[in-house]
Order: C-alpha cells, then sequence, then structure tokens
C-alpha cells in the first residue's frame, strides 16, 4: 500500500471531562456583556452552500456565513479546548454492515456468517441445476408500518429445499425459461441493458415446481390453482441479476420489531442515500437519473403509515435483522455508546451547556451566547463550477472511527474505543476530486476566491472573565491557528484565517449607576483579549492538573490547525478504493495525528 489516510483525522476524547458547579441565571446582571466582532478571511477557495450549490445569500442578498455555520464551528471548537463531554453530539444506537463480495476478508466476516449461516443448496438456475449458497437464517415476509410501529409479518412458504423465498435468474426469464416473464420483459422490469431500471416490487401470482423450490409460472393476474406473492428486484448488481418471488402473508406469528432497530436502520438508511445512485440504471428518454435514484430511495425506505412491503429478516438471539436482499444488512454486537467513556457519559454541566445552552427531559437552559451571520466585505464575483465527490465519512468506517489499545478494532469487538472529535486536515491548496465515469457522485460548487472576507458578530451576556476567554480561544485560536469551513474541506476548500476586529463589553455602571444619560454604553476592551484567554487557560490548567497545552487532545487538535505545519497533499487525501479495500483486509487502522506529522519534513516558514 502507498499510504494509509485520510482529510480528516481525530482529535482524542479526553480523560477528564470539566465539571460546573453552578450555571450563572439569566435573571441576574453579573458578569461582562456586550459582543466581539470578527473577520474570517479565506485562504483557500470558499463555498458555504445555500442549497442551490453557489454560496448562501443573506435577505439582502449578500454572501454570507450563517451564524449557524459560526456558531458549529466555535461550540465544536470549545468541546475540546475545555474538555466537555461529547455524549450530546454523538447519537447512540448500532451501526449496520454486510460482508460480500470485496469486504469477505473484513474483521466482521465471522459474525456476518454465523448470523446468516449460509449453506450450498441445489436449485434449478440458468436452466441448469445449480449449487448456491444460500443464507440460511434469512427469510422472505413483509414488514408493515401501522400507526408509526412496524411489524414483520411471515411468508407461507412451502419448499422441499429449505428456502423461504424462490429465487429466479434473469436468464430464466429473457430465455422464457419461465412461463408468462414475456411481461417483465414488456414493461421493461429486467436489470439488464436497461437504462430506466431501478429496483422495484410487484405483486404477481405464480406456479411452482412439484418440488416446491423453483418457479415454473408467472401472472399479473389471479389464476385457480395459482398462488399469490410478490417479486422483489433489488439493485444492479455485475453479473448478478436475480429476482426473488416472497409467498403470501401467512398472517399468523406476527411480531413487532424493536423500537431501537427501526432506529439504527434509520440511521443506516440515511446515511447510504447517496449511494443509491449504484442501484440504478443511467437514466433513459422517459426517467432522469434522479428521478430513478428518487425511486430506489423510497424502494429502500422503510414502508409509510399503512403501506406493508416484501421484505427479507432474520430472528436470532432475540435480535431482528431485516433488509430488501437475503445478505441483508445486519446490526454490529454493540452500539456506539458502548465505546464511550463512562466519564464522558456523565453529562452534567460543563462550559459547552453553560454558554450554549442545553435542552433535556427535566430541565432547559438558553444559550448566552448569539451568533450573527459574517456578510461578505466587498462585492466579488465567485469562481467557475469546481466538480469534487463530497463523500461524507461515516462511523461505519470502523478501521477509522474506533481504536482499542492502539489497534484496529470493530463494533463487534468485545472492547473498543471511539477515536475522538473528527477534525479536517488544512490543505495548502484546493484541488479538484476524482469523479470518475460515475458523474452522478460529483457535486458542483460555486466558490468565492481565495482573500474574500467576511465580517460577523458574536453577542455575549453574564460571562464570567473565563467563559468570555474561553469563547475568544474557542474563535481565534492560537497564533499560527487557521480552521476549515464550508463545502469541500477533504480538498482543502473553506481554509480560513479568524482575526479579533472588536471586542465590546458592556458599562453596566455608566447604564446604571449614573443619572446622566448613557450615550455609549459599551468599552473597547480588544487590548484585554490576550488576557481573557490566557485567566481561561489558567481555568483548564487548574481542572487538569497540568499545563493544558501539553495534555493529549489539546496537542493534536493544535497540531491540526497549524498552518506551518500542513501535511503533503498525497497523505491526506481520500484512498483508492482498491487500497481501502486491501486496507480492511488486512485491517490497517488509521494513523493518529501524531503518526501523520512524524512522517513529515516541515519548513515552517513554507505557509502564510
Amino acid at each position: 500500500m502507498s499510504y494509509v489516510g485520510a482529510p480528516y483525522n481525530f482529535v482524542p476524547l479526553g480523560k477528564k471531562v470539566y465539571r460546573k458547579d453552578e450555571i450563572t441565571k439569566h435573571s441576574e446582571i453579573s458578569g461582562l456583556s456586550g459582543y466581539l466582532e470578527y473577520q474570517v478571511t479565506a485562504k483557500t477557495p470558499i463555498i458555504v452552500d445555500g442549497g442551490d450549490k453557489h454560496f448562501y445569500k443573506n435577505k439582502d442578498g449578500k454572501a454570507a456565513i450563517p451564524g449557524s455555520t459560526m456558531r458549529g464551528l466555535v461550540r465544536s471548537n470549545m468541546q475540546i479546548l475545555s474538555q466537555s463531554s461529547v455524549v450530546d453530539d454523538i447519537a447512540d444506537g448500532r451501526m449496520m454492515y454486510r460482508c460480500v463480495g470485496r469486504s469477505k476478508n473484513s474483521a466482521n466476516i465471522g459474525k456476518y456468517k454465523e448470523v446468516l449461516s449460509p449453506q450450498p443448496v441445489t436449485i434449478r438456475f440458468d436452466d441448469k441445476n445449480k449449487t448456491r449458497y444460500i443464507p440460511q437464517t434469512v427469510k422472505g415476509g413483509y414488514i408493515k408500518n401501522e400507526n408509526g410501529k412496524y411489524y414483520i409479518i411471515p411468508s407461507h412458504m412451502e419448499s422441499t429445499a429449505g428456502l423461504k423465498y424462490f429465487i429466479i435468474s434473469e436468464k430464466d426469464i429473457t430465455t422464457r425459461k419461465i412461463k408468462g416473464s414475456e411481461m417483465l420483459c414488456e414493461e421493461r422490469r429486467l436489470q439488464f441493458k436497461n437504462e430506466e431500471y431501478h429496483p422495484y416490487t410487484m405483486d404477481v401470482y405464480y406456479r411452482a415446481s412439484r418440488g416446491g423450490n423453483t418457479v415454473e409460472e408467472i401472472l399479473k393476474t389471479f389464476k385457480e390453482g395459482y398462488k399469490k406473492g410478490s417479486i422483489i428486484s433489488s439493485g444492479c448488481m455485475k453479473n448478478k441479476k436475480v429476482f426473488y418471488i416472497i409467498p403470501e402473508q401467512a398472517q399468523k406469528d406476527i411480531f413487532e420489531i424493536p423500537k431501537e432497530d427501526v432506529d439504527s436502520f434509520k440511521r443506516d438508511y440515511e446515511g447510504r442515500k447517496k449511494q443509491f445512485s449504484a442501484a440504478v440504471g443511467r437514466g433513459g428518454e422517459n426517467k432522469s437519473k434522479q428521478k430513478l435514484i428518487k425511486e430506489a430511495q423510497k424502494f429502500y425506505a422503510l414502508p409509510e403509515d399503512g403501506e406493508t412491503k416484501p421484505i427479507f429478516y432474520i430472528i436470532k438471539d432475540g435480535k431482528c435483522y431485516f433488509g430488501y436482499t437475503p445478505y441483508l444488512r445486519i446490526f454490529y454486537k454493540n452500539s456506539i455508546y458502548d465505546g464511550i467513556s463512562k466519564v464522558q457519559k456523565d453529562n452534567s454541566l460543563d462550559y459547552c451547556k453553560s454558554l450554549f445552552g442545553f435542552a433535556g427531559e427535566k430541565e432547559s437552559y438558553r444559550s448566552r451566547l448569539s451568533f450573527q451571520q459574517a456578510v461578505i466585505d466587498n462585492e466579488i464575483s465567485e469562481n467557475g463550477k469546481t466538480t469534487v465527490v463530497l463523500g461524507e465519512p461515516k462511523p461505519t468506517s470502523y478501521l477509522d472511527y474506533l481504536i482499542n489499545n492502539g489497534k484496529a478494532a470493530s463494533y463487534n469487538d468485545a472492547q473498543f474505543s471511539i477515536r475522538g472529535v473528527k477534525q479536517y486536515w488544512l490543505h495548502t491548496k484546493e484541488t479538484a476530486g476524482v469523479v470518475g465515469n460515475n458523474k452522478e457522485v460529483g457535486s458542483d460548487l460555486y466558490s468565492y476566491p481565495k482573500g474574500t472576507s467576511f465580517t460577523g458578530r458574536i453577542r455575549f451576556t453574564n460571562l464570567s472573565e473565563e467563559e468570555l476567554g474561553m469563547l475568544l480561544w474557542s474563535l481565534l485560536l492560537e497564533k499560527n491557528s487557521q480552521q476549515n469551513i464550508g463545502k469541500g474541506k477533504p480538498y482543502g476548500f473553506g481554509r480560513v484565517e479568524i482575526s479579533l476586529k472588536q471586542l465590546k463589553v458592556l458599562d453596566t455602571d455608566a447604564m446604571y449607576a449614573s443619572e446622566a444619560l448613557c450615550l455609549e454604553p459599551y468599552r473597547d476592551w480588544k487590548e484585554h483579549c490576550e488576557e481573557y484567554v490566557e485567566k481561561a487557560k489558567k481555568d483548564m490548567t487548574r481542572f487538569l492538573g497540568k499545563d493544558v497545552m501539553s495534555v493529549g487532545p489539546i496537542k493534536a487538535f493544535f497540531s491540526m490547525k497549524d498552518k506551518t505545519r500542513m501535511p503533503r497533499e498525497d497523505r491526506i487525501q481520500y484512498m483508492p478504493l482498491s487500497e481501502y479495500q486491501e486496507r480492511v483486509n488486512k485491517k490497517i487502522r488509521l494513523d493518529t495525528v501524531e503518526e501523520v506529522l512524524e512522517k513529515e519534513n516541515f519548513n515552517k516558514n513554507k505557509y502564510h
């Protein structure tokens, strides 16, 4: 392998979590109130998408960085710098996976085979008796949504081969080995050379062979002696064009799917929606590629209220696995929260909750910070179109996200830990992603050029000196620090530098203690910025028992934000799929921040 890398890495979670004893009341006037004004200057082209591939525009039609974007950036930074808990930002649940094809050497293949139990079965396929490995635990059935609850309805299946559904080769359909199948050809329901193909289900009536494991005839309308069922045809797979028929509902042994399994399925589905382009044709005269993708998304989604869909499922060891192909995606043994330490799960008051607020079942607290949008400073023209592949890294990438005593880990392992908070590396310049032959995976960006600047404000209320210092530190970071904003971060877009323009603090004595009218209630305290930041650092040093700048997570964070220590581009790019698969087969974890930087020979005067 040429390298093991990614455009992102992880700042480790702290071994201690900062705790506050009390929270400031909104009804009292105490501490420091006012606003700070900052400037964001792009060091590479920048794009904060407004939903139309172009830069976000405010109500005045000016390009702007939304306040929510700045809020998210500052909060993420503060979470690390103040050693606040991350548990509120990590949704628990069990990830899902499948081990087929090139993933057969995955660390999870043993568990996958254990759950599905594939065994050789001889069936009629491609007009011949063939031995195929069939998952013995997988059954065909139906899933129904009734008032937001989901139920599995088993199918009525009789087969001497031990099958729980029928398997049909597309070749047997096109060569008319199955009677009545010409209607599938006429309706363009086949996968082969069908540019308008999308996954689908369809009610049919069928006649099985005397042995009960082969379908001999398919009809669209009822005929005496024929049984009702549903054809299910999932995504296109090269040289694996297969249809399935699931017999009609048995109307007995119906059971409800546990809510946590439903929630995990929904999460997995949302994370894979962009991948469904591979399950459809290229788009033809009557349907565009995007319309076909929407059909695929509907096919793979859970049924809507009152709807029933054919499905494959497994009941094993008290767990319910379900999906739309026999080799379905199954849940990992452990949930995400199993990889988070007890101290992180102790979700009590910390810096982030105190400043940004929180909403809980028993109590809530309003934020003491208000982020206004940062509006572009000058009228400037956007760059031309750049096409990149916006592949979002996901927690299912266990070789990146998980670790166990310095080694690779999986959600199926007895012991594992979440690597930390994901951060993107700084890049020396922007690059276009390699789109390849599949143009549908590319996203067009219309960025603003390097040098574009934006000015915004953050209003604060009733902050202590340490809290104001933490806010300033989380916004500005250190002297050599730069940050990432917007889309295209894996390709170097949105590298910015943030500077302080003003720091205005409300003079409460001038406002309330004087009998004279106060026309200027704010004092300029910009010169006290470093003083406040130092107070925040001293507070963290006191809590940690050592210099805050020497603590592992803080060191790793600032190493990734240091403009003088940007790694070579070939170390912080997405790996080609073939090399990544080799990495999966060899179970090679992602290098740590320190390991990436140890391999570099930096010229500290190279960047500016």
